[in-house]
């Protein structure tokens, strides 16, 4: 059985939940979780982090 790799193709921002801000840049590819980041722009929360597939959960 072979692994089927994704080039990148497309980057998003994801956005804090909260506020709205600009706080990471993935592409379509991303997979993470138990990552947190820190909001600094906007309303200074920590936000975790998870996305599968390149698709953010909320």
């Amino acid at each position: 059985m072979r692994n089927i790799v994704i080039p990148p193709i497309r980057r998003d921002w994801l956005r804090c939940p909260n506020c709205g801000a600009k706080l990471i840049l993935y592409d379509n590819t991303a997979t993470c979780s138990g990552v947190f980041v820190k909001c600094r722009r906007g309303c200074g929360r920590e936000i975790e982090v998870k996305i599968k597939q390149g698709t953010p959960e909320r």
